[in-house]
């Protein structure tokens, strides 16, 4: 338990696609200031989202004795998925690996981080059926958080409401939610929001914050719960921008907060889903250095713009001929744990003769030929590392729902070479010299299995604060 509730340090990942327009019929350009959602490519999920939210902590140490992921769209149903995270990000053992479900999750995650000191994860991938009236309004996204500090913020006070309401459901089997019109769910929400609110603020010995962020499912709730209790607006900014993230979108908005307000402050986080959430928090006074990766704002100027057909092949729902070739076929159990150095946490093996590295990693040097006599080779971690293209080549039969992928040799600043897909990046923009960073990336699933491994994205430029 740590001395006093806290985040000490957080981080966002946001896709690098952009939804404006869901018009099947664009006969004329789409309604101006309308909401935009963030879009996840073809190849990512909540758990390769998560990987790179946290992964921005983990390469600074930030990491405590339990690994949270909160998400309503996991990848499986009975399997953890925190567990694939917790392999690609090449943890202890003795950190504990747990999913937690629901739409409430995300505020139980941060909960658990300021009060317990765990690293959480909060990613959602949300679906619509293609038209729906909320469907630019769903979005997709991830953020982390540690705790076990308060460089970013302390915990003042927390309350809660709980409520059993039919609002956002869906049952096993089924793909996407199904919410009841929300004008007959509204009030439930913004009572318990209010009420929450409220004894928050007696907890913290306040009549008011510096600052106010509201999530909810409900956007009508939300809008009314901004109204009451005041605020900046930036949050609505933010979820205008984006849509509304699911289990990750009141740690979202927090981290967006986080970056634009200065030492000392005050902020109140109410989270009204299925019930209500309200944190209050102290902004801590090293809240720049305890964020990892580029912040929202950031992030979101440099997404790219992606067509409303493109989405709907990303997320099946536009089904259309794929190449003339067989599937892919499904990793096996027993080689996924022989080969986890190189599948999950990309290593290499570092020659005692020449120093070389070899990709993938083994006993036999791949340069100059020595064999590891009598014990195995030194690893070397290469996911946090730069790559640079040596060479490219285009797969025009790939089964990704794309047309065409760029496959590229890359050579690894310190050494090593990997030969891998790129991803976030038109083929005919990769070059040879082009600077990549290694992504966890799905490649593909066959046979209800979900093969991970890493792809090469362009790097991005380091910012302010990192």
């Amino acid at each position: 338990m740590p001395d006093q509730p806290g985040i000490d340090g957080y981080a966002v990942h946001l896709p690098a696609y952009a939804l404006h327009d869901n018009r099947l019929d664009a006969s004329g350009p789409p309604r101006p200031g309308g909401p935009v959602r963030s879009v996840a490519a073809y190849d990512e999920d909540t758990v390769t989202m998560a990987v790179e939210a946290m992964r921005q902590l983990t390469a600074a140490g930030h990491v405590g004795r339990q690994l949270l992921l909160a998400t309503t769209s996991a990848p499986y149903e009975a399997k953890t998925s925190a567990g694939v995270v917790h392999a690609a990000l090449g943890l202890d053992p003795a950190v504990s690996a747990v999913d937690l479900r629901g739409h409430r999750c995300g505020a139980t995650a941060l909960d658990l981080v300021a009060c317990s000191g765990a690293a959480a994860m909060m990613a959602d991938l949300r679906t619509t059926r293609p038209g729906a009236p909320d469907e630019l309004a769903q979005g997709d996204g991830a953020a982390a958080f540690v705790g076990g500090g308060t460089r970013a913020a302390t915990l003042l006070a927390r309350a809660g409401h709980t409520t059993e309401i039919l609002e956002r459901w869906r049952l096993p089997g089924e793909r996407h939610d199904r919410v009841w019109d929300e004008r007959f769910t509204a009030d439930v929400l913004v009572t318990a929001g209010l009420d929450a609110a409220r004894r928050a603020f007696t907890l913290a010995s306040l009549d008011t914050v510096d600052e106010v962020v509201v999530s909810s499912s409900n956007a009508r709730a939300a809008a009314a719960l901004r109204r009451t209790l005041g605020g900046s607006g930036a949050d609505a900014k933010v979820e205008r921008a984006t849509g509304f993230t699911g289990a990750a979108h009141p740690a979202l908005l927090l981290a967006a907060a986080l970056d634009e307000a200065q030492p000392g402050r005050t902020i109140l986080l109410l989270s009204a889903t299925e019930g209500a959430d309200a944190f209050v928090w102290r902004v801590g006074d090293e809240v720049r250095a305890a964020r990892g990766g580029a912040s929202v704002r950031e992030q979101l100027a440099a997404r790219r713009p992606v067509g409303y057909g493109r989405y709907l092949r990303w997320r099946g729902l536009l089904e259309v001929q794929g190449p003339a070739r067989p599937a892919s076929p499904a990793p096996a159990s027993p080689p996924m744990v022989r080969r986890s150095g190189w599948k999950f946490r990309l290593e290499g093996s570092r020659c005692a003769a020449c120093a070389k590295v070899t990709t993938p990693p083994a006993k036999v040097c791949a340069s100059c030929g020595t064999a590891a006599s009598g014990q195995t080779p030194a690893t070397v971690p290469l996911r946090d590392k730069t790559a640079r293209v040596v060479s490219v080549t285009t797969d025009h039969l790939t089964t990704m729902p794309e047309p065409a992928v760029a496959v590229v040799v890359a050579d690894v600043d310190g050494g090593g070479r990997l030969s891998m897909y790129a991803t976030d990046v038109a083929p005919g923009d990769v070059a040879v010299g082009m600077a990549m960073t290694p992504t966890f990336r799905r490649l593909w699933t066959t046979d209800s299995i979900h093969n991970y491994f890493w792809k090469l994205r362009p790097r991005k430029e380091a910012t302010d604060g990192q």
